[in-house]
């Protein structure tokens, strides 16, 4: 284990410093979330995917 990890900070003790790193910042390599009007519409659910004798009386 190396000693000077800059991926992994440790204390004087050799304990974990989660506090070292920002654990929000994220890398460039991720994509883009697409806005929400891009995005495709799934799940949708129309009184006409039930037969009549399966959708609910009310």
């Amino acid at each position: 284990m190396a000693e000077n990890d800059p991926e992994n900070p440790t204390g004087p003790l050799g304990d974990a410093r989660p506090d070292k790193a920002d654990p929000h910042k994220q890398n460039e390599s991720g994509q883009k979330p697409e806005k929400l009007e891009d995005r495709p519409m799934v799940s949708t659910v129309t009184p006409e995917d039930y037969p009549e004798d399966q959708r609910a009386k009310g």
